[in-house]
């Protein structure tokens, strides 16, 4: 992939591609940004425009994986940095916070003493949990969330489907911003388990309290995932407040806009307004390691008491 080919990013793309032109390329840049949105493919796609350059001399070297970056990988990337004086290289760094103190203070000894023809693109979605220095040695691009329309032309372009497809759109919508969710949702099964999710919500307003608990034990387990989930019962409400008021915004569940319609006057404003508070009370308990079926449960009651039944 090349520069021309990335979407959704003009400011960073427009810098890069002025850089290469230019022969002014930086040492060091930093793209910060959520997931999904290109950083580390237009770090990618600079690499090869390098190589094309350069006549295929460019070399790329990716530092990912998961767990922290130590200081030992960073002592290495030095070494090979500088044997590779010669020709262009590229570092990679993804998830740059996953960083030491230790691997930080070495990689800024680096990014002071710049190796000629070696390029460093470090990627994160928490800048704020850098080392300030680093993120001071670097150019830093900021990459902004992707416009629902282009992900649906994008969508559409890879599937062969028109941009209007009621499925494409929903996706865009659930994307928010994000490339990569964006086919996580087409190419998964995420979309059949939010629909799972949302079968579950429904059924909450007028089930009994004993259902309502019934519920709760068949979530699984899966610290991983219910962050996610979570988000699903935020949209939900969001959707059940947004057609109560009569709102003119776009519904995350455009297809359940008369059930959300009928369930929506079970509550009052105040009513949903606390759900959503709990909601991210709960999102916030369960990543400080809360018990996921107790947290679901005691959310899911405060859903059934909140409606009129």
């Amino acid at each position: 992939m090349n520069l021309d080919e990335i979407i959704g990013q003009t400011v960073p793309v427009s810098i890069l591609k002025h850089a290469l032109k230019t022969d002014t390329l930086g040492h060091a840049y930093l793209f910060s940004g959520e997931e999904g949105v290109g950083k580390e493919t237009v770090a990618r796609a600079v690499a090869e425009e390098l190589a094309a350059k350069k006549g295929g001399l460019s070399s790329l070297y990716v530092l990912g994986g998961e767990g922290s970056i130590k200081l030992d990988e960073i002592r290495s990337l030095r070494q090979t940095a500088t044997l590779a004086a010669t020709a262009s290289t590229v570092w990679l760094i993804l998830d740059a916070e996953r960083m030491t103190p230790e691997a930080g203070n070495a990689l800024l000894k680096t990014l002071e003493e710049p190796v000629p023809h070696t390029h460093f693109f470090l990627t994160t979605t928490k800048v704020q949990s850098m080392l300030p220095t680093i993120v001071s040695r670097c150019q830093h691009l900021q990459f902004r969330r992707i416009p629902e329309e282009e992900i649906c032309r994008w969508l559409a372009k890879r599937t062969q489907r028109s941009p209007e497809d009621e499925q494409i759109r929903t996706i865009a919508k659930l994307a928010q911003g994000s490339l990569g969710r964006a086919m996580a949702y087409w190419e998964g099964s995420l979309l059949e388990e939010r629909e799972a999710i949302i079968d579950k919500l429904r059924r909450v307003p007028r089930a009994s309290y004993a259902a309502v608990l019934g519920l709760s034990q068949t979530w699984p387990e899966n610290r991983e995932r219910i962050d996610q989930e979570l988000d699903v019962f935020l949209e939900w409400h969001r959707d059940l407040l947004t057609v109560k008021n009569g709102i003119d915004i776009p519904l995350y569940n455009p297809g359940y806009e008369q059930e959300l319609k009928q369930i929506s006057a079970l509550y009052t404003n105040e009513a949903l307004f606390a759900i959503l508070d709990t909601i991210l009370e709960m999102k916030k308990a369960i990543a400080g390691n809360g018990r996921i079926r107790f947290c679901l449960g005691y959310l899911l009651l405060m859903m059934k008491r909140g409606a009129l039944t």
